[in-house]
């Protein structure tokens, strides 16, 4: 029997459907509406939200309290006795270069170190910083020198003169910055006498005027700030230069042309008053009056 292409029909003469006609009239399916991500959950969105409230109170309660600090103390400490058990380089001197005014008692103090610690274990950039929170320590410098040597290297602040305020006594380096001390440091008894509210601040410009006239300075033993602006200068013979407020440059000179011409400073005279750019005001030792006035006078006064 040969193959036809009939349809087949069914006992009743009727043709019969392809299996394929009913595939195709599969039910439509009807879309879902998608629903919320359970990370959107109501219920769960809250749990959420109190578990990171509790968290983030938890830890700020922690921190209130000092336990994280505690702990990182804790670890520290461990950290510190774990490097001094394992290193082989113990502290066993201190050598230090520049110290003329800080005693060595300071400076330990200060490195806050003892025989047998690490070298390793050292904060050297924390000890530097306490090393120069000293007065009289400008600036400083700890070096590991292995195996056993801390090195310590200062730049100490000068003193380059004395602040008599009162009764107290105050040693002032050249940037006016006043520095304490137990004990006056060696050659204090050359350094210049300050004198007057006020004369830390202004020793620089005294140092600069100073500068323009050396001959002048040597024979210098003190110098008074006087009314907040302006200098007396009080020679090794006791003889008083009364400077004026302004341009004290060039009165300091014209006192060096008077000295080189006619000997003023070696005479009897006690007080050299230039306040007055045109005037000379002279004293002699003894005078009445012979205490500094805030004015000139012409009472007792010479001619050269």
């Amino acid at each position: 029997m040969k193959a036809g292409t009939r349809n087949p029909t069914s006992s009743g003469g009727t043709p019969r459907r392809r299996d394929y006609d009913r595939r195709r009239k599969k039910k439509r399916s009807v879309a879902r509406k998608p629903g919320r991500p359970i990370w959107r959950q109501p219920v769960l969105l809250g749990i959420i939200v109190l578990l990171l409230g509790m968290g983030g109170g938890g830890g700020w309660l922690a921190w209130k309290q000092g336990w994280l600090a505690t702990a990182q103390e804790r670890v520290a400490e461990i950290s510190h006795s774990v490097v001094i058990a394992l290193t082989p380089f113990k502290l066993a001197d201190v050598t230090v270069e520049g110290r003329d005014y800080v005693t060595r008692e300071a400076i330990l103090a200060a490195l806050n170190v003892k025989a047998g610690d690490s070298l390793l274990g050292i904060d050297l950039q924390a000890a530097r910083h306490r090393l120069e929170a000293i007065d009289w320590v400008a600036s400083a410098t700890v070096e590991r020198r292995l195996p056993d040597t801390l090195y310590v290297t200062l730049k100490e602040r000068r003193a380059v003169a004395i602040w008599q305020n009162g009764n107290e006594y105050t040693l002032i380096d050249q940037n006016g910055r006043t520095v304490r001390a137990s004990r006056m440091p060696p050659g204090a008894d050359t350094l210049l006498l300050l004198g007057g509210p006020g004369a830390p601040e202004h020793v620089g410009d005294l140092l600069l005027l100073l500068a323009y006239e050396p001959y002048i300075a040597k024979q210098m033993r003190a110098a008074v700030w006087v009314g907040q602006r302006r200098w007396n200068l009080i020679l090794k013979n006791d003889t008083e230069i009364r400077l004026p407020e302004e341009d004290a440059v060039a009165a300091l000179q014209r006192l060096a042309k008077l000295d080189s011409d006619y000997k003023l400073l070696s005479r009897e005279f006690g007080v050299i008053d230039l306040r007055l750019p045109d005037k000379l005001y002279l004293k002699k030792r003894g005078s009445a009056g012979d205490t500094p006035s805030p004015e000139p006078t012409k009472t007792a006064q010479s001619k050269v």
